[in-house]
């Protein structure tokens, strides 16, 4: 039984490693630390998909824009926008649903920013990043 016990806390460690390891290497350099999400520059897997998936930024004084030029059906959809700091604060974010003609969102920004993101999350595509700056 103890053998049994140690393979196990070995194997949950060891793929605890891995991941973290692949979850580094994976990682782009244009997004906020401990958050994974793919971009135009890095799209992964999804080789192809930044062009619909990628979040696009208007912005206009303080008023930014976010629109995923992306499809919205009830099979496949942009389930939310969010717009965080570079330390991760959350200052705005908007859910869709799949009845929803597009994938836009507004807000309107207060403070000065070096860096922020939006963010886009595809129910099949995963979690996408654009950085821009107001």
């Amino acid at each position: 039984m103890n053998n049994r016990r140690n393979f196990m806390k070995t194997s949950l460690v060891a793929s605890a490693g891995i991941m973290a390891a692949v979850s580094t290497s994976m990682a782009c350099p244009d997004q906020p630390k401990n958050i994974f999400a793919y971009s135009k520059d890095n799209e992964g897997r999804w080789k192809g998909k930044s062009g619909s998936h990628a979040p696009v930024i208007g912005t206009e004084n303080s008023k930014i824009t976010v629109e995923t030029k992306h499809g919205m059906s009830e099979r496949h959809y942009i389930v939310k926008h969010s717009i965080i700091t570079a330390e991760g604060e959350v200052l705005g974010e908007h859910v869709f649903t799949k009845i929803d003609k597009k994938a836009i969102s507004s807000y309107d920004i207060k403070g000065k920013h070096e860096k922020l993101y939006a963010l886009s999350f595809c129910n099949l595509h995963d979690l996408w990043v654009t950085e821009f700056t107001i």
